[in-house]
């Protein structure tokens, strides 16, 4: 009996090669062919999967923000179980950085897709929700703190959100360059939420 192939997952194998070319080559490398060889599948394979570049690009970076939703989301979870704004807020920034040779790569195609944006115009239109949803999160959480006196009243939560999550994916950058290591990265998360939390 003939093997039944998982269409889904193949995609996904040809996304996890696609990162592999982007994380250390940048998207400029990336082409249906190097894909195909990074993969080790045929030309006819990964057009069956992904007509054009544009729609290999594409889910490559849904994949990405799912990967990265999954990671965020069960760190938030915890904190959130916790009943700790401060904590939830922790994790929301900490769960973005790289952390680890997965997530660095991770944050490399990241990056590899935003210069895409700045030198071509918009590749992947789902990219501008990334940010604004962590700064909801960071606004929420800052308005149930403020509820309970834990942040100082007068406290504009919008542009300390904004703030916070621009600082993040400052640290994102300087960790991917090694300026930063995690440990320094934490020490400064953790002293900007102590000035917020200092109420």
């Amino acid at each position: 009996m003939p093997k039944r192939v998982d269409h889904e997952e193949k995609r996904r194998d040809l996304a996890e090669a696609l990162f592999r070319i982007a994380s250390t080559r940048g998207l400029q490398s990336v082409t249906l062919r190097a894909v195909a060889a990074e993969a080790g599948v045929s030309m006819f394979q990964i057009q069956y999967y992904f007509p054009t570049k544009e729609e290999m690009l594409r889910h490559a970076w849904q994949r990405i923000t799912e990967l990265g939703a999954e990671r965020a989301g069960q760190r938030i979870a915890e904190a959130m179980r916790t009943g700790d704004e401060r904590a939830v807020m922790r994790a929301c920034l900490l769960a973005v950085l790289p952390t680890d040779e997965r997530s660095r790569m991770l944050c490399a195609v990241q990056i590899a897709y935003f210069a895409l944006d700045v030198t071509r115009g918009s590749q992947a239109p789902d990219q501008q929700a990334m940010m604004p949803y962590l700064v909801r999160l960071l606004v929420d959480q800052l308005g149930l703190a403020r509820k309970r006196d834990r942040v100082p009243s007068h406290l504009d939560l919008q542009l300390e959100a904004d703030a916070l999550a621009t600082m993040t994916a400052g640290l994102l950058s300087a960790m991917l360059v090694d300026a930063y290591d995690a440990k320094q990265a934490e020490e400064i998360v953790d002293y900007r939420l102590g000035q917020l939390f200092s109420a």
